[in-house]
């Protein structure tokens, strides 16, 4: 990841129809570090092992902040990677916890336990399923090892709708489907979104859930707006790098009410 200090502002912004087709954007193909919007790759190659029966919503996996990185060697998260509510090492937590937890409140423990269950190259599969070009996971959440390597999490605003998409739908190509009782969990999980810079420049009474990201320098959002799966479900994606997190959420927010979603 890049020095924050150094980033030029940049934004880009993809707003689609329910079926993906494209009604506006600005440089929507910019690549941007992903921060905690890849985490929803991450909820969709846990989708496809438990519709392949590898895996279940009611595995249960112990509670832990220590993980082994691409060198081999363990590292714990500490500092900002840290969920200060997340529960004490041991603790059983299924993966349907774990989904909430990673989707919700963001959690990078619940992110790097799910992670290591599926695998990277899972993760990569279903980026390669839905056609996305610029969007990669190459390690885990907070991994030293791996950011001195290089490896790094990449997206863009366009790549991101898709990911929305498929992840409030299921859909992931002909054969690919994601199970309902799955996609239910992750429209509830994005409901209950407790950084929403999109969500919160909304109107009332307009539906949505989102999966924000931010680090330093970075600051992204992607949301459903309207019931999944309707003819009027639009799916929106901003990302901004550059400006202060009250900086980012003005743009975002300026955003929304451009395209007619703002509340008063």
């Amino acid at each position: 990841m890049a020095d924050h200090s150094a980033l030029l502002p940049s934004v880009s912004f993809s707003w689609c129809d329910q079926v993906g087709r494209r009604l506006a954007s600005h440089q929507p193909e910019t690549v941007y570090y992903a921060a905690s919007t890849i985490k929803l790759g991450i909820a969709l190659a846990v989708g496809r092992a438990v519709a392949a029966g590898d895996l279940s919503l009611r595995s249960v996996y112990g509670a832990t902040r220590s993980f082994e990185g691409a060198s081999g060697e363990r590292f714990c998260l500490t500092g900002d990677h840290l969920d200060p509510e997340f529960p004490a090492d041991g603790t059983d937590l299924s993966v349907a916890d774990l989904c909430r937890l990673m989707i919700s409140r963001s959690s990078n423990e619940a992110t790097n336990i799910l992670l290591g269950a599926v695998g990277i190259d899972a993760v990569a599969q279903v980026f390669a399923d839905l056609r996305l070009e610029s969007t990669r996971v190459e390690r885990l959440i907070g991994d030293p090892a791996a950011q001195d390597e290089g490896l790094t999490n990449e997206t863009t605003a366009g790549d991101l709708t898709k990911l929305m998409r498929a992840t409030v739908t299921g859909d992931l190509g002909p054969g690919r489907d994601v199970p309902r009782d799955v996609v239910s969990l992750f429209v509830e999980a994005l409901e209950a979104q407790t950084i929403p810079p999109i969500g919160r420049s909304l109107a009332s009474g307009i539906r949505w859930g989102s999966k924000s990201g931010e680090v330093p320098g970075y600051r992204h959002d992607v949301a459903f707006i309207g019931d999944p799966g309707s003819e009027d479900c639009r799916y929106l994606a901003v990302c901004t790098q550059g400006y202060e997190e009250n900086a980012a959420d003005e743009v975002i927010a300026g955003l929304v009410a451009a395209l007619g979603l703002g509340g008063n």
